[in-house]
């Protein structure tokens, strides 16, 4: 998309730059379909007539460079004009208004207005409505003299062909501005998708890892103690254990990577049961039923906080207890570990994993609504998430 979008800029710019490069080519036109016109030119009035062509040439050279300048200035590629060929510039314009002006010939007072509107057109890109507005009212003003010289009802309509090609220079210009904000937001948008699933797979892999590899140092641990026993066979199963988690895990990368990966309420109460119990932690679960509208939400929350119990504590047992009431449903992780943790040099909430961890936890339950919150009750550290029950499930 954001390709499409980029071409479809590039070749409207490509229209509009070279619409304009008509558009302030007038004055030629104007010139030669008033010479044409004349019946005949005689004395030195041949001699203005080069001098007009001349002019003609210049000015309509000096308005396209003009006009690209304006285009790179809209582009985001501003460069230098030169002072020296702006002053000429200027100049060509008043001295071909000067020249068209002598040549006995009516038609030659629409040349004076078309190169006052080309000047004016080549600057549109730069302009937005309200100066544009001031610069065709300008326009209008300076034609008005030219009366006394152009045929009237010629000069009417070529001053209203020059103020409908200044607007549709200026409608070619901000189409290509709002197709340029439109590529600016798709690439704003891509980079913000690239950037939260970049987030989602970081938050992913912390929490799918953090049990996994809490579950084969648990393993691993108990398989070393097993082998000091001289339990060899148990030692063995244990060890074969952590080796089905090695296997898993590159099928969790996987799951992670497409965005498949899914936590069941039911699965994670007994894996966080089983974990628990291989570390020789107590663990009660007791409450109300969880709602399906919450429960893989606050089934992370059960991974990642049994993970971090393990991971940051010295707890003996473990209490996850349910509630709803007050049209939200609670869910509190307790251990009596943090009494344990403070005695041995600090509290677990304050390692970096652990931060992590509540971090990614705190994304998903306020995606849905809900908050997170840790707190302290003597040797106790709780860790509660609130999410807003569904309006079916509300009492």
């Amino acid at each position: 998309m954001g390709d499409w979008s980029a071409a479809s800029a590039r070749r409207f710019e490509t229209y509009a730059r070279w619409s304009t490069y008509g558009a302030v080519s007038t004055p030629i036109g104007t010139l030669l379909a008033g010479l044409i016109s004349a019946d005949r030119l005689i004395g030195t009035h041949l001699v203005v007539v080069i001098l007009a062509v001349v002019l003609a040439l210049a000015l309509v050279t000096g308005n396209i460079l003009v006009s690209q300048w304006s285009f790179d200035v809209l582009g985001g590629r501003p460069r230098r004009l030169a002072a020296g060929g702006v002053i000429a510039w200027g100049l060509a314009l008043v001295a071909l208004v000067a020249a068209t002006l002598t040549i006995p010939v009516p038609a030659m007072g629409v040349t004076a207005a078309a190169a006052i509107g080309s000047v004016a057109a080549s600057f549109v890109p730069v302009l937005d409505a309200r100066r544009t507005l001031h610069l065709n009212a300008a326009i209008l003003v300076l034609a008005v003299p030219l009366a006394a010289v152009a045929d009237i009802p010629l000069l009417i309509v070529e001053v209203a062909v020059i103020s409908v090609i200044l607007w549709a220079c200026w409608s070619s210009t901000w189409t290509l501005r709002v197709l340029r904000e439109l590529q600016r937001a798709h690439e704003d948008r891509a980079a913000l998708t690239l950037a939260n699933e970049r987030l989602r797979i970081s938050r992913d892999l912390h929490d799918v890892f953090g049990r996994t590899l809490a579950t084969i140092a648990v393993k691993s641990e108990l398989a070393s103690e097993l082998v000091r026993r001289g339990n060899d066979e148990q030692a063995a199963e244990e060890i074969t254990g952590v080796r089905r988690l090695a296997q898993e895990a590159g099928s969790e990368v996987r799951r992670v990577v497409r965005g498949e990966l899914r936590a069941t309420w039911d699965g994670e109460i007994s894996g966080a049961r089983s974990l628990l119990d291989s570390a020789g932690i107590r663990c009660t679960v007791t409450g109300d039923p969880v709602p399906e509208e919450c429960a893989e939400a606050l089934a992370w929350v059960v991974r990642e906080g049994v993970t971090n119990v393990l991971r940051h504590s010295a707890a003996t047992q473990v209490t996850l207890v349910t509630t709803n009431e007050d049209g939200e449903v609670l869910l509190t992780i307790a251990n009596d570990g943090a009494g344990l943790v403070d005695a041995a040099g600090g509290p677990a909430a304050a390692s970096p994993d652990a931060g992590t961890g509540l971090r990614a936890m705190s994304e998903r339950i306020r995606a849905i609504g809900g908050h997170i919150a840790t707190r302290r009750d003597g040797d106790w550290f709780l860790l509660e998430a609130t999410i807003p029950l569904p309006e079916g499930d509300r009492a």
